[in-house]
């Protein structure tokens, strides 16, 4: 075993007490979205808009509070940026686990719920998500943990602010979970707003990684088997080989547990959140709460509070059109419509067929 993996294993397998935090960062997802802005080398999890720092680091920073260790579960392809990033932020006690495919969150939590001590609790977030409000974000997760030390698996649930049809739901009466629901229809999602006992269902969840696999064991045997297998190979080499990660079944959590199980509470939460999962969420968490300025962006005519330019190498000038997100990259130029953000995965898919040197 190569001594870097050895010293990190022997960091987590000291941190089994019933009361610490390993923070599970998933760093997968590719922010087709927010193309050309966010491509295969610089995923918008990686892109450091944020007052300099990445949604990488901020999320890596807030958690830090609860979590003095992290095991970032990382494409092989970005670990080196994943690893310099998090360095920079300051963390020190750093695990990577580098996927040569990505299997979906299921396969990811399994791989490092089978590298931790049983009874350490894994708080488990993606790491493109945007918080507003910190202090009700602890206040949260550290409800979470109280329930998760009882052998629950909790995951975190967001009081939702329109019927969104893209995220999932939750319906819930105090911590205990009714049922979930995927992507409902606008109708469906409206109902359930006006119904007042539905939530948003972050991806932000946590549990004893022991509990997490005798769940993962009753509810997607598959997954654990493959995952199993993976993960021996891992902490005995350092890495996974390709056929081992493809070997596992590809799906959520969600869908492979959470909705299965019995022993899920949701912690309900009125703090701000986005997954920044467009254009018109990226330009208000700038313009809301980072003071965003561009100076090679000039308005003539046109309202730069309710229109936005994204990238500095040249000039942009807008006159007398509004409410328009200006995406200026090297090679390419984005000229948004804000309330069409969603067709970003239209034209990623039209540039993937017909230009795909540009992802």
């Amino acid at each position: 075993m190569p001594a870097p993996v050895k010293w990190a294993l022997e960091i987590l397998f000291n941190i089994s007490s019933l009361n610490t935090m390993l923070h599970v960062l998933l760093c997968g997802g590719s922010g087709t979205r927010l193309w050309p802005l966010s491509n295969k080398q610089t995923p918008k999890q990686l892109l450091p808009l944020f007052d300099g720092q990445s949604l990488l680091q901020l999320t890596w920073v807030r958690n830090s509070t609860f979590c003095e260790h992290v095991m970032a579960v990382v494409n092989e392809q970005q670990s080196e940026m994943v690893s310099k990033q998090l360095g920079e932020a300051g963390a020190q006690h750093v695990q990577m686990m580098e996927e040569p495919v990505g299997r979906n969150t299921a396969a990811a939590i399994a791989l490092a719920a089978f590298s931790a001590p049983p009874e350490t609790i894994l708080l488990i977030t993606p790491a493109d998500h945007l918080i507003g409000t910190p202090d009700l974000y602890a206040e949260t997760i550290k409800k979470a943990g109280e329930l998760a030390t009882e052998g629950h698996l909790v995951t975190i649930g967001l009081q939702p602010a329109y019927p969104e049809t893209g995220y999932g739901y939750i319906q819930y009466t105090g911590y205990d979970v009714v049922r979930f629901t995927e992507k409902p229809n606008k109708v469906t999602a409206e109902a359930m707003l006006q119904s007042g006992d539905y939530l948003w269902n972050s991806g932000i969840f946590c549990g004893k990684a022991g509990v997490l696999l005798q769940q993962l064991l009753e509810h997607a045997p598959e997954i654990y088997a493959a995952a199993a297998e993976a993960a021996l190979i891992w902490r005995e080499t350092g890495s996974i080989p390709l056929a081992a990660m493809e070997a596992i079944p590809s799906d959520s959590i969600d869908y492979a547990v959470l909705e299965k199980s019995n022993i899920v509470k949701v912690v309900p939460s009125a703090m701000q959140w986005s997954d920044v999962g467009g254009y018109e969420a990226l330009a208000e968490a700038l313009a809301s709460h980072y003071r965003y300025s561009n100076h090679q962006a000039v308005f003539i005519e046109s309202d730069p509070v309710n229109s936005m330019v994204i990238g500095k190498d040249k000039l942009v000038a807008l006159v007398g059109v509004e409410n328009v997100v200006v995406v200026n990259t090297p090679e390419v130029l984005l000229i948004l419509q804000k309330g069409k953000g969603q067709e970003v995965k239209q034209l990623h898919q039209w540039v993937k067929e017909n230009r795909p040197e540009l992802l």
